[in-house]
């Protein structure tokens, strides 16, 4: 057990970002560090695999919040952080329940709300039964043409490209021919985030699936609800359109509030002008929302706790590295180009996809694979794409959204 003289660390938040940090604290930290993890599900669950769902390639893997807790030797509050306090270093929860504490890490991601009023939403959130019935409607030839549109604001577009090629796979598989999908994006190239090479490579993966791509087109809504394809303004063709929402910050009282109320931090995951308080993940301003990252920055807020608190640790700051895995319904292929470039890129023949590990943590990865066992291949032989991207690192994030993220 912890001793009187432990880091008080206060954790809100049950993802990626919570996990990791609650993993790496204790490993990190010993029992220096006294944790206590406020969450306002009983479950966590690895959200990133929800796309494989329509398709039974795979499922969301969820594991006990409170299994988690006891191994790390947490307490678990169940309850949402709607307050903070920083100068009497006091959180508030809904419930009423106020919490103290040494050092406060914000994990609670981000909200998301639907861009288009007629579009099917993929949040990643809930079921995905309407998505089942998309792939009925395009099995029974009720539907003929599906436009899959990254909405402007949206900084990881991954989910809507495996939701494209695993639904061109599908169809394909069910010996239908004469089904047209698109992908509509603000992009310049596919997953332009990940540059040339990797870009490349995905767009000979869509060509291959028989996916067209529209780039450089940022859809918009007329009076009457109807999607535009931004540089015509004209109805996009589309019988069914398939989209992914836009995401809003937590907007916690007593917080700091960036562009469309994301919490800014630094270079470090401290949060602006909040003493003592850390955040990570989908809920601050850096500007790419991924689970992967939101791990990195766990890891740079535990490492500088468990310095505080007294272990062996040097603190590094956060240094993104994007790694990236597409499900893409048949087979796999491997990318990897790392910034600044050693050159133009490579591509591998097509290998194992490990379903633990679609989301990269230190902790978290190595966490998932011991509860579920040996590395196994995902059903249905799928695959990802995997990158390797350095993003630069400046002092703030606060600034640095994209132009439709500040609108």
């Amino acid at each position: 057990m912890p001793d009187t003289h432990a880091l008080n660390v206060v954790i809100a938040g049950g993802g990626v970002a919570a996990v990791e940090a609650a993993l790496a604290l204790r490993e990190l930290a010993g029992d220096r560090v006294a944790i206590t993890l406020v969450a306002p599900q009983d479950d966590f669950e690895l959200r990133a695999l929800r796309t494989a769902e329509p398709f039974a390639a795979d499922h969301v893997r969820r594991r006990s919040l409170r299994e988690l807790a006891d191994r790390v030797g947490a307490r678990l509050v169940a309850g949402t952080v709607i307050a903070v306090e920083p100068q009497r270093h006091g959180v508030r929860l809904a419930s009423g329940e106020g919490l103290t504490y040494d050092a406060l890490l914000v994990a609670v991601g981000a909200r998301r709300r639907p861009a288009f009023a007629r579009a099917l939403t993929f949040t990643g959130d809930e079921p995905v039964s309407p998505l089942n019935g998309l792939l009925a409607d395009l099995e029974q030839h009720w539907t003929r043409s599906v436009a899959f549109v990254v909405p402007p604001g949206c900084t990881w577009p991954l989910p809507l490209y495996e939701l494209a090629l695993q639904t061109a796979a599908h169809v394909h598989a069910m010996g239908i021919d004469d089904v047209r999908l698109r992908v509509v994006s603000p992009e310049s190239a596919p997953l332009g985030v990940f540059g040339e090479a990797a870009s490349d490579a995905v767009a000979e993966l869509l060509g291959s699936a028989g996916v067209d791509f529209a780039g450089d087109t940022f859809v918009s809504v007329d009076d009457r609800g109807h999607l535009l394809d931004g540089p015509l303004g004209l109805p996009l063709e589309e019988e069914r359109i398939v989209a992914l929402p836009l995401l809003e910050g937590p907007s916690i009282v007593g917080l700091p509030a960036g562009p469309r109320g994301f919490i800014p931090i630094d270079g470090r995951g401290r949060v602006v002008s909040a003493e003592d308080v850390w955040a990570a993940g989908d809920g601050t301003t850096f500007p790419v929302k991924q689970g992967g990252l939101a791990c990195q920055m766990a890891d740079a807020v535990a490492e500088q706790l468990a310095a505080r608190a007294g272990a062996d640790v040097e603190p590094q700051p956060f240094h993104p590295v994007l790694r990236g895995r597409l499900l893409t319904g048949r087979g796999m292929e491997l990318l990897s180009r790392t910034l600044p470039p050693a050159g133009d890129g490579s591509a591998s023949r097509p290998t194992l996809w490990s379903a633990p590990r679609k989301v990269d943590g230190r902790f978290l990865s190595a966490w998932l694979e011991e509860v579920e066992g040996p590395e196994a291949v995902a059903p249905g032989g799928e695959g990802e794409a995997h990158v390797d991207v350095e993003v630069p690192v400046s002092d703030t994030w606060a600034a640095e959204q994209p132009a439709a993220e500040r609108s």
